[in-house]
């Protein structure tokens, strides 16, 4: 399916549901300052329509619908579009991981891959959905133009979101788009960071019609220069075109997204520390780059889809979308493989790449409500398909090492592409996954909407494709769901769930056997309260557990058992965030910490090895405290600070070496010009790790693959933005 198609299938689908929409109502006025919503309870499709503009206490939970972030009986965290532009963020998962103390990112600024770790499990960019559509977002960067909110489910999430082809477990991820506003957005803007890049912006907004019913809401980004990181630099272009109708009965949404990152200088990578019999050394200034300059690599996305909701009689709504999405990663890279434990380093293994991906993802669900005697149900009933063809290709691994020196004084001689043959031109990776689901749930209230069990479950079918030898191999499981809810008021909920994530099972190249997707199973409690209007605290927690699968390598002692499932690992955690609005509203001090203890039982290594013991790279500790404060001597003037904590981790499952804790600290400011009466020019200042911490932004890939990434250095930036 090429992209000129999608967009003509796109259309075509948006055109056949344009007959249909329920009126939308005023949305409930919020203090968007209030990281956690307090509003009343009320009924799951009241909450979608009078979803309206807000978007920061309604949480799109797919299955269960729109639902308030506050009273859902699951860990949701919504980062709305004020948050994101207070931040100034360069990338979506820096400026979610600097909030929530559950979250740890990898990527983002320091590399051109970006992603997140959720309850130590991880995210990356191509498993998250997009307005409810799956897979549609990116499949390397993070972009955030057109982002609205990005809403962050923790926890296993299978069934009520549905499984990415490639698999995801521990959480997931939706963001929702812009959209037009009543009153028009007219938004000009221009950014500095350091060393020298700059940055210019632009988000215009309409409504037209009679009632405001037709919307159209265009903005993007262009940001290009040198990073604070030696010899790294970036050239990142974003554009998102949403047109929108919402009627009586019907409401459509079309998007458009496009963004392209180029880099010089990064990926610098330490690979596989798991296999060293000492501790890396300590991390040397992040201004350095263990990469030589011509090493970089491209990443390309473009997304085009269209969604639609229709009220039907009866307290129904029938909603859907379809959506497609064409993705590039090309340049090159190498590994640092083996760094002495004095910091002397080498690179192997640098070679050209070329990798396309292509995802077609829709969904339709009918969701209603009905009274059985004393029980009020909200049930729902869902079809989701989400395809990706991937086509890799890729030039030879270079033989031997390259000496780069010291990581603390990076020497790479006369190092250049010349003297390699990068040509992308081996077929790697040629194949097709598709994963079909049909979920049903159905979540009963009773004593007047104070108690609510959902039930339900979700039942996938997954495919996968192998073109270059034309193997097809076929799976198919049930993931259940049970969520439990006690709701006494408004402000206060204690609940609980069991849930499941499942991922695609590993495909023998040489037996044409699929092994049985791999569970992860989560059982979680919690209780969120506003103890008035001046604080809101929550407080979770969880145990996760998945299974191992052996990798089984031909000369393995394990080699039998290859792609089977063997031991488990288990992740035990607990999780507190306060949130405060103090003074009158001008003092807002967060507070969150977040305890996971990740241990491995008969786990199986890259290695083919049995072992026990802890699961590397595992921060136990996290915790991030933030404030913002509206001067009473200067009005207009918003002053704000972050500190981020992670704790000690170890970079081998033996706890032999300890890598050390970290905190970074974090300042800004915001101060409003008042222009005229719709004019304003909003400046905003920022410096990001202002004492200049050395720090390895770690990370765990497959099995107990431990890596890390050198993380950035100080950074300054500036930004003002003109509204009118």
């Amino acid at each position: 399916m090429n992209f000129k198609h999608s967009i003509i299938y796109t259309a075509l689908f948006a055109g056949v549901s344009v007959s249909v929409l329920a009126e939308i109502q005023q949305p409930v006025e919020v203090d968007s300052d209030t990281v956690l919503a307090q509003i009343n309870v009320i009924t799951e499709l009241e909450k979608a329509k009078a979803a309206g503009e807000k978007q920061k206490e309604i949480v799109n939970l797919s299955l269960l619908g729109r639902q308030t972030a506050f009273t859902s009986p699951i860990s949701v965290v919504n980062y709305d579009e004020k948050a994101f532009e207070d931040k100034s963020p360069r990338n979506v998962v820096d400026a979610i991981s600097k909030i929530d103390p559950s979250v740890m990112n990898f990527g983002g600024e320091t590399n051109t891959l970006s992603g997140l770790y959720v309850r130590n499990l991880q995210l990356d960019m191509r498993q998250v959905s997009v307005n409810g559509l799956a897979g549609l977002y990116s499949t390397y960067n993070s972009p955030t133009a057109g982002v609205a909110s990005a809403q962050l489910i923790k926890g296993a999430s299978t069934a009520t979101t549905g499984m990415d082809p490639e698999g995801s477990a521990g959480a997931s991820m939706n963001i929702e788009t812009k959209r037009a506003t009543d009153e028009a957005i007219n938004k000009l803007g221009f950014a500095w960071y350091s060393n020298n890049r700059l940055e210019e912006t632009f988000d215009f907004g309409r409504r037209l019609g009679a009632n405001n019913e037709w919307g159209v809401r265009v903005n993007g980004k262009y940001r290009d220069g040198d990073t604070p990181r030696s010899n790294y630099d970036e050239r990142n272009k974003e554009f998102a075109l949403g047109a929108d109708y919402r009627g009586n009965q019907l409401r459509i949404g079309i998007d458009y997204m496009y963004s392209k990152r180029t880099t010089h200088g990064g990926r610098a990578r330490l690979q596989d520390m798991q296999n060293l019999t000492y501790l890396i050394p300590s991390a040397p200034n992040g201004k350095t780059n263990l990469n030589p300059r011509w090493i970089g690599q491209t990443t390309e996305d473009q997304t085009i889809m269209g969604t639609f909701e229709y009220d039907f009689p009866y307290n129904m709504m029938l909603s859907g979308g379809i959506g497609y999405m064409e993705s590039q990663y090309s340049g090159a890279f190498g590994q640092i493989t083996r760094i002495q434990s004095n910091g002397d380093f080498d690179i192997t293994g640098i070679r050209g790449i070329n990798f396309l991906s292509r995802t077609t993802s829709g969904n339709v669900k009918l969701q209603g409500e009905l009274e059985t005697g004393p029980l009020f149900h909200s049930w729902s009933l869902a079809f989701d398909n989400v395809t990706r063809e991937r086509d890799h290709n890729q030039s030879s691994r270079t033989n031997g090492r390259i000496s780069g020196g010291s990581i603390y004084q990076p020497n790479f001689g006369v190092l250049s592409p010349n003297n390699f043959d990068l040509t992308a031109n081996t077929q790697g990776t040629d194949n097709k996954l598709t994963a079909r689901s049909l979920a049903i749930s159905d979540t009963v209230s009773v004593l007047d909407n104070t108690v609510r069990l959902t039930v339900g479950g979700r039942f996938q079918w997954i495919k996968q494709l192998d073109k270059t030898t034309g193997t097809e191999l076929k799976s198919d499981r049930f993931s259940p769901m049970v969520a439990l809810a006690y709701v006494p008021n408004p402000n206060l909920v204690i609940y609980g769930n069991y849930l499941e994530d499942l991922e695609p099972g590993k495909a023998d190249p040489e037996t044409g056997e699929m092994n049985s997707p791999r569970v992860s199973r989560q059982l979680e409690l919690g209780v969120r309260k506003n103890w008035s209007e001046l604080l809101t605290t929550t407080l979770s927690i969880y145990e996760i557990r998945r299974p191992g699968i052996v990798r089984g390598q031909k000369n393995s002692a394990l080699a039998m058992m290859s792609g089977k499932e063997q031991g488990k690992e288990r992740n035990r955690g607990i999780e507190f965030n306060a949130y405060a609005t103090l003074l009158e509203g001008t003092l807002r001090p967060s507070l969150g910490f977040a305890y996971n203890q990740a241990k491995l039982f008969d786990f199986p290594t890259y290695a083919d090895e049995i072992v026990n013991g802890i699961q590397v790279t595992s921060p136990r500790w996290i915790a991030k405290v933030a404030i913002e404060w509206d001067t009473p001597f200067i009005k207009n003037l918003t002053l704000n600070s972050a500190i981020q904590y992670y704790g000690k981790s170890y970079q081998d499952t033996a706890a032999n070496y300890r890598l050390p804790s970290y905190t970074t600290v974090d300042f800004g400011t915001k101060y409003i010009v008042k222009v005229g009466e719709k004019q304003n020019i909003t400046l905003r200042a920022g410096i990001e790790n202002a004492f200049n911490k050395h720090y390895w932004q770690v990370q765990r890939g497959l099995y107990d693959r431990s890596f890390a990434v050198l993380g950035m250095p100080r950074t300054y930036w500036l930004k003002a933005e003109y509204s009118f």
